[in-house]
C-alpha cells in the first residue's frame, strides 16, 4: 500500500501489509498502552525514562516500517511531539487495513466523543 506522509517525503511510502509489520504495529500499541498504565505511581525519573522509552519505540517503529533514509530520520526527529503521534497513529491504522476515509471518519468520531466529555 502507498502511504503518504508529507512531513517526511514528497512521494508516498510503499508499505507492505505483512504479518511482520502488523505484529510491529500491535506491539507498539501494546507498549504504548502499558506505558500509560505504568506511568501511574512512577517517580519523576522513572516517568521520564518511560516517556523516553516509548518515544524511541515510536521512532524505531516508523523508521523500520517506512524504511526511512537518514535525511527522512532527521525530518522525523524535527517533528513536534503531537505531529509525531498523529503520524504514528495514522501509520498504524493504515497497516491495520483502514483506508484514509475510514481513518478520517474514526478520528472525527473520536473528536466528537472527546468534545462531549468536556
Amino acid at each position: 500500500m502507498n502511504i503518504k506522509i508529507a512531513q517526511l517525503a514528497s512521494k508516498p511510502f510503499a508499505v507492505r501489509g505483512t504479518v511482520k509489520n502488523l505484529k510491529k504495529t500491535y506491539q507498539l500499541q501494546l507498549d504504548m498502552a502499558n506505558s500509560d498504565e505504568k506511568m501511574n505511581g512512577l517517580d519523576g525519573v522513572e516517568a521520564l525514562q518511560a516517556v523516553l522509552d516509548i518515544q524511541e519505540q515510536i521512532e524505531s517503529f516508523m523508521i523500520d516500517v517506512l524504511n526511512l533514509s537518514e535525511k527522512q530520520i532527521e525530518k522525523l526527529e524535527d517533528l513536534e511531539q503531537e505531529e509525531l503521534m498523529e503520524i504514528a497513529q495514522y501509520l498504524a491504522m493504515r497497516i491495520m487495513g483502514m483506508s484514509d476515509a475510514d481513518i478520517k471518519a474514526t478520528l472525527a468520531e473520536a473528536q466528537e466523543d472527546s468534545e462531549g466529555l468536556e
